[in-house]
This record gives structure tokens, C-alpha cells and sequence, in this order.
């Protein structure tokens, strides 16, 4: 078995030039990054709060998964190649994949190159809109069926589909998605414990 290739660092001359999705994957960040159009992007560290709500979310959506065994959960700004030809790989806060498009139930040990069905933004108060609307338009044109955006100064969650269906949920909401996630309900307020 041959070993690994090594993981190259991140320089300036890196952030400055096109990067392919294989050298994305190849590379060390000590952010989290975007490879977008060919350029990385880096984010901040997420703040507490924002690790509390992705990790309620995943918890929400870990245990349905595992009493219906539809699938998996991914979390912690795990990979989506949402366009290889335009280099653009997404870090999605948590994700949900059907065993359906996963034949092996193998996880990628890279990123994924097969769509999420769902995938969860929880944005930061600093986020940018215009910012958010680039992700989702990344998201729904790789074929990832709805993308829940979650906010944390209204404590809400905008539902977002392919078809371009947008509704928005408040706190006292309770959040299905019958046809994606036969089964699951959870209310939008539990996005929120303990934060």
C-alpha cells in the first residue's frame, strides 16, 4: 500500500493563483475555508454558540437517522463539491445523505462528489446575505434537494428547495420536511437549546 500523498500548506502565493478541487483537497488550513471559482476562501473560527447550534441540529437529525436508518449525518464543515469544473468545493455545517446515493454506506474520505439531500447553514451575525444567497445558489445547482438556513438574530430557519420554494420559520415553528425526511419533526426553538 503506498502511502498518502503529504498536505500542502497554505501560502500567499497559494491564495493568490486558481486552485483545483484535487489541490484543495491535498492542502492544511488552519480555518475553515471555501474553495470558490478557484480561490480559497477563509472564515473565522465559529464562535460557541454557533457549535452549540450546529451540534443541536446534528443531535435533532442524528437520532431520526438512527431510528429509521435512511442515511447519514455529516457535520463540522464537512466537504461538498458543488462544481468541479468551476473548482468550487462548500463546507456545509451539518448535512444528510440517503444511503441511496451512497450504494457502499462508505463516507468519502475527501469530499463529496455526490450531493447531500439536505444540507444546514447556520450563519454567524456577520454573515454577509449576499454571501449566503452565493452558497445557496452552489448548493441547489449541485442537486442538493433543500438547504436550511438558520439564523441566529431571529432565531429562525429559512427552508429553502431546488424549486425555488423559500418559507420562513420562527422559534414557535415546528420544522417537517415530509417528503426528504419522512418522520422527522423538531421544533425550531430546539435549534436554540442552551444558547
Amino acid at each position: 500500500m503506498s502511502a498518502a500523498p503529504a498536505a500542502t500548506n497554505v501560502t500567499e502565493s497559494t491564495l493568490e493563483r486558481r486552485i483545483t478541487v484535487e489541490e484543495f483537497e491535498q492542502m492544511d488550513f488552519e480555518f475553515p475555508v471555501d474553495l470558490v471559482r478557484g480561490r480559497i476562501e477563509e472564515t473565522p473560527p465559529p464562535a460557541p454558540a454557533h457549535g452549540r447550534v450546529c451540534g443541536n441540529i446534528y443531535f435533532l437529525l442524528e437520532s431520526w437517522v438512527r431510528s429509521t436508518g435512511f442515511g447519514t449525518v455529516t457535520c463540522n464543515d464537512s466537504a461538498i463539491v458543488t462544481d468541479s469544473a468551476l473548482e468550487t468545493v462548500r463546507g456545509s455545517d451539518v448535512a444528510f445523505i440517503r444511503w441511496e446515493s451512497l450504494p457502499d454506506r462508505v463516507l468519502p474520505v475527501k469530499a463529496f462528489r455526490v450531493a447531500p439531500d439536505l444540507v444546514v447553514e447556520v450563519l454567524s451575525p456577520s454573515q454577509q446575505w449576499s454571501k449566503v444567497e452565493e452558497k445557496l445558489a452552489d448548493y441547489l445547482g449541485a442537486g442538493v434537494k433543500e438547504v436550511w438556513v438558520v439564523t441566529f438574530e431571529e432565531r429562525s430557519v429559512w427552508v429553502c428547495r431546488a424549486d425555488n420554494g423559500r418559507r420562513r420559520l420562527d422559534e414557535t415553528d415546528e420544522l417537517t420536511s415530509p417528503e426528504l425526511l419522512p418522520g422527522f419533526s423538531c421544533r425550531v426553538v430546539d435549534f436554540f437549546l442552551h444558547v
